[in-house]
C-alpha cells in the first residue's frame, strides 16, 4: 500500500491544480475557442446545404446513333467546354452566402440491359451542355427526364423487396498520376487501330437480367489549375529529386530559432570558420539523368495530366435486384468494370472495400458477430443510397482529381469500327438526321 500511495499522485492536488489551470490561468480560452469553432462549422455547413438545396438542377437524357464514329477526343472537348461551371468565389460568397462550387454527374445506367447516359446538372448550364454535345454529335437526341431513383426509397431495415449492393471506386496511388486513357488504347499500325476502353463494360451492363439494375455514376466538379496544378509539380519534383520548396507555416515559424540553433556550428562561430573558402559542389538540379526510362515516363504522364483541365471527380457503382433474385455474381461483374484502365506505368482504380463497400467479412466467428456486421453493413447501405440518390460529393470518400481525358475514356459512347457495333442494348436515336440542301429551292409565301 505504501508503495501505491508513493508511485500514484495525489488526486485532489491534481483537481486543484487543474482548478487553476482552467479558470484562474485562462484556460477557459481553449475551450470558449473550441465552442466557437463547433458553432462556426455549423453555421457553415448550414448555409452550404441551403445554397445546395436551392439549386435548380434538371436530368438530360444523351442518344447518339449506333453507328458512333466520333473518337473519344469528342468527348474529351465537351468536358473541356462544360468546365466554363466553374467561377471564383470571394469571402462573401463562401462564408455568408454558403456559395460552393457546383458540380455534374455522368450516370450510365443499364435498367435490365438497356443502357443510357443520364447526366444531371445544373439547370443554368443546359445551354452550355447542349451545345457543347450537338457541336461534336450533330446527330445527337438530348432530352429532359425525370430522375430514375426519384420514387426508389430504400431501408435496410425495412422489407421493401429489394436489395442493393453498392461501392465507390478510389485509386491506388497519388492522384497526381493518371489512369491509361482511351489514347492508350489506340494502335497505328494493328488493322483495328482503335479500342474501346469501355467495350468490356458495355458487354457486361447488357447481359444483366430484365430485373435487375446497375449503374455507374461519376460526379465531377471542375477545378481551377492553381487548386491543383501545385500538387502535380510538387510531385514531379521528388521523383527527380529535385529540391522542393519548404512551405511556411506558423509552427514552423515558432521552431524556427529552435532549428537556427540545432544547426549552428560553434567550432565556426568561435573561430571564425569558414572565410568564404569552402569550394561549393556543383550538384545537378535533379536526377533526371539518371532516371530510368520508366521513371521518366511516369514523370511525362504527370506533366501530361496537369496540362489538361481537371475536376474533382468521384465514382459509385450501384446495383439493385428483387430480394428473391438478388445474386452476389454481380459484385464480381462491377469489380472488373473498370480494372482495365490500370498499368504498372500508370494508376489505377479499385473498389474501396474497406470504407464503403457494402458488405464486410466476420473476424473471429461469424456466429458471434452477426449482429455488429448487420448493423454495419446497414449503415454502410443507408450513406450509400443517401449519397448517389442526392449525387452528394460529401458523403463517401474524399474526391480524387481527373483531367478532361480521363472522364472522357470513363464517360463516352461506344465506338464503332470497321469489325465491331455498338452493343444493341445502348439507347441510340432511331435514324440519322441531315440538314436540308443548301440549294433547296424556296419558294414565296402569298
Amino acid at each position: 500500500m505504501d508503495i501505491l500511495k508513493s508511485i500514484l499522485p495525489n488526486f485532489s492536488q491534481i483537481f486543484y491544480i487543474t482548478f487553476l489551470v482552467i479558470f484562474k490561468y485562462y484556460g477557459w480560452v481553449f475551450f470558449v475557442i473550441g465552442a466557437i469553432y463547433g458553432l462556426w462549422r455549423m453555421y457553415y455547413l448550414e448555409i452550404m446545404h441551403q445554397f445546395v438545396h436551392n439549386q435548380e438542377w434538371m436530368f438530360l437524357q444523351i442518344k447518339v446513333p449506333r453507328e458512333n464514329m466520333v473518337s473519344t477526343l469528342a468527348v474529351e472537348s465537351i468536358f473541356a467546354q462544360m468546365h466554363s461551371l466553374h467561377n471564383g468565389k470571394t469571402f462573401g460568397h463562401k462564408y455568408v452566402e454558403g456559395q460552393i462550387q457546383l458540380w455534374y454527374s455522368l450516370e450510365i445506367v443499364s435498367f435490365g440491359g438497356k443502357i443510357s447516359f443520364i447526366m444531371r446538372i445544373p439547370a443554368r448550364m443546359k445551354d452550355v451542355v447542349e451545345s457543347a454535345f450537338y457541336s461534336q454529335y450533330p446527330q445527337a437526341e438530348i432530352s429532359e427526364v425525370a430522375d430514375y431513383m426519384e420514387n426508389f426509397n430504400y431501408d435496410p431495415d425495412i422489407d421493401n423487396g429489394y436489395e442493393m449492393f453498392g461501392t465507390e471506386w478510389k485509386l491506388n496511388t497519388d492522384d497526381v498520376i493518371p489512369i491509361k486513357t482511351y489514347k492508350d488504347f489506340e494502335h497505328p499500325t494493328a488493322e483495328e487501330k482503335i479500342i474501346d476502353p469501355l467495350s468490356t463494360m458495355f458487354e457486361g451492363l447488357a447481359k444483366i437480367d430484365p430485373f435487375e439494375l446497375i449503374a455507374v455514376q461519376i460526379i465531377i466538379q471542375p477545378l481551377a489549375d492553381d487548386e491543383w496544378h501545385p500538387k502535380g509539380e510538387r510531385k514531379i519534383k521528388e521523383l527527380t529529386g529535385e529540391e522542393i520548396p519548404h512551405e511556411v507555416s506558423f509552427v514552423g515559424l515558432l521552431l524556427k530559432p529552435f532549428e537556427w540553433f540545432a544547426k549552428l556550428s560553434y567550432k565556426e562561430a568561435i573561430l571564425g570558420g569558414g572565410h568564404g573558402h569552402e569550394e561549393k559542389e556543383n550538384k545537378p538540379r535533379n536526377n533526371w539523368m539518371s532516371m530510368t526510362e520508366a521513371e521518366k515516363g511516369r514523370v511525362s504522364l504527370i506533366e501530361t495530366k496537369i496540362g489538361k483541365p481537371g475536376y474533382k471527380t468521384k465514382i459509385r457503382m450501384l446495383y439493385m435486384a428483387p430480394k428473391d433474385k438478388y445474386t452476389n455474381n454481380r459484385k464480381s461483374l462491377m469489380s472488373g468494370l473498370l480494372r482495365p484502365l490500370g498499368s504498372v506505368m500508370t494508376n489505377k482504380l479499385k473498389p474501396d472495400v474497406s470504407r464503403t463497400w457494402t458488405g464486410a467479412d466476420y473476424y473471429l466467428s461469424e456466429t458471434l458477430e452477426r449482429g455488429y456486421m448487420e448493423h454495419k453493413i446497414n449503415k454502410r447501405k443507408r450513406n450509400f443510397i443517401k449519397g448517389y440518390k442526392n449525387r452528394d460529393i460529401h458523403i463517401g470518400l474524399p474526391m480524387f482529381v481527373f483531367n478532361i481525358e480521363e472522364i472522357a475514356t470513363i464517360f463516352h459512347f461506344p465506338i464503332t469500327t470497321k469489325t465491331t457495333l455498338a452493343p444493341t442494348a445502348v439507347e441510340k436515336t432511331e435514324s440519322k438526321k441531315s440538314q436540308a440542301p443548301a440549294n433547296l429551292p424556296v419558294g414565296d409565301i402569298a
